[in-house]
C-alpha cells in the first residue's frame, strides 16, 4: 500500500475517532452522512428501509425519527475497516 493511501486511513480514522468523542451515545444522522461522504436524506431512507446494519428509524403517526448508536457505527467501520 502506497503511503499516500495509509495516509488517507489514518485521515479517516482519525476522523471517526474525533465523531466518536463528540458523540459517544448517538451520532447525529448529518454527521454520518457527512462522515460516509452520502446524503443524509439518503442515509434516512436507507434506515426506513431497514437497510442500514448500524442505525434504525421509526413512525409515529406524522413524525419519523432515526437513531445511529455510536458504538453501533463504530463497531460497523471497525468491522468493515483493514487493518494497518
Amino acid at each position: 500500500m502506497s503511503d499516500q493511501a495509509k495516509n488517507m486511513l489514518s485521515q479517516q480514522l482519525n476522523g471517526l475517532s474525533d465523531l466518536v468523542e463528540r458523540n459517544p451515545i448517538y451520532i447525529p444522522v448529518n454527521e454520518v452522512a457527512a462522515f460516509l461522504h452520502v446524503k443524509a436524506d439518503g442515509l434516512r431512507a436507507s434506515m426506513e428501509q431497514g437497510r442500514c446494519p448500524f442505525g434504525f428509524s421509526w413512525k409515529l403517526g406524522d413524525k419519523c425519527g432515526y437513531k445511529i448508536p455510536t458504538l453501533a457505527f463504530y463497531n460497523w467501520i471497525m468491522g468493515a475497516a483493514p487493518a494497518l
